[in-house]
């Protein structure tokens, strides 16, 4: 990653603002975002409601669940072309994450095990266990990693700000189970008082529907996208991004000011 072509500022943020900056971030670059979105999301919303209707809601949750571990490795990937890169080819990301989708499943299934470990003694172990799996995606994606050395290098980055992953791994929970539950009751309040359209029935009273898997699908970008500047801001505490990026501004600055290089003697 080149530091000095990043197009947002690196940092130290509150993990609101940095959710605030994903936001926008994803507002901004809307078309590409769009792009993907129609390559990998409405794929992965039609294949989970298949299921969904074919063998029922707590089926079709599972397979959603199981579809998400990898639908937000792309955008992930867009995000940080668009951040720091010029060129960026929507088939160049996907690309780059089929490559890591080994080391992807492998990711998951640790995640999977450690989960289903926790639950054993209340799911007390995943306040810890959790953040420190928390950007294996990313190490991953981005870093190239393999399977052992990104569990080990997600968990030092999750080390250095602790506090910071822990609040994001609950916040990023939070809100893809609020999304869910919002698209579910607006959706339905949309079609039934403004359309005049019937509603599916509550997932409440049915296990699901498809507003509810349409709120789940629709925040992976966004939720994806925050947890990669989550990443950006830590590596940037962490490692002195934006110290490396002032001091660099200023030797441009003093290159440009010595005799023959356009500057004044």
């Amino acid at each position: 990653m080149d530091l000095m072509r990043a197009r947002v500022a690196l940092r130290e943020r509150p993990l609101l603002d940095v959710l605030d900056l994903a936001v926008r971030f994803c507002a901004s670059n809307a078309t590409w975002y769009a792009k993907l979105s129609l390559a990998v999301l409405v794929p992965a919303f039609a294949v989970s409601w298949g299921i969904a209707r074919a063998g029922g809601w707590w089926v079709g949750w599972a397979a959603a669940a199981a579809i998400a571990a990898f639908a937000d490795a792309p955008f992930v990937a867009l995000a940080s072309r668009l951040v720091f890169e010029d060129d960026v080819h929507p088939v160049d990301v996907l690309r780059m994450t089929l490559g890591a989708l080994p080391g992807l499943a492998g990711a998951r299934l640790a995640q999977l095990l450690a989960l289903c470990a926790s639950a054993f003694l209340l799911c007390l172990p995943w306040f810890y266990v959790g953040p420190a799996l928390l950007f294996c995606t990313e190490v991953i994606v981005l870093e190239r990693a393999s399977l052992g050395a990104a569990i080990a290098r997600s968990q030092r980055i999750a080390s250095a700000r602790f506090g910071v992953a822990l609040g994001a791994t609950v916040l990023l929970l939070a809100l893809k189970v609020g999304g869910v539950i919002l698209a579910d009751v607006a959706g339905r309040e949309l079609l039934e008082g403004l359309l005049e359209i019937r509603p599916p029935p509550s997932m409440l009273h049915a296990g699901g529907s498809w507003l509810a898997l349409l709120g789940w699908w629709a925040t992976v970008p966004v939720l994806a996208t925050a947890r990669f500047f989550v990443y950006l801001d830590i590596r940037t505490r962490s490692e002195g991004w934006d110290i490396q990026i002032r001091f660099a501004a200023i030797a441009a600055r003093s290159d440009a000011l010595l005799p023959g290089q356009g500057g004044q003697p």
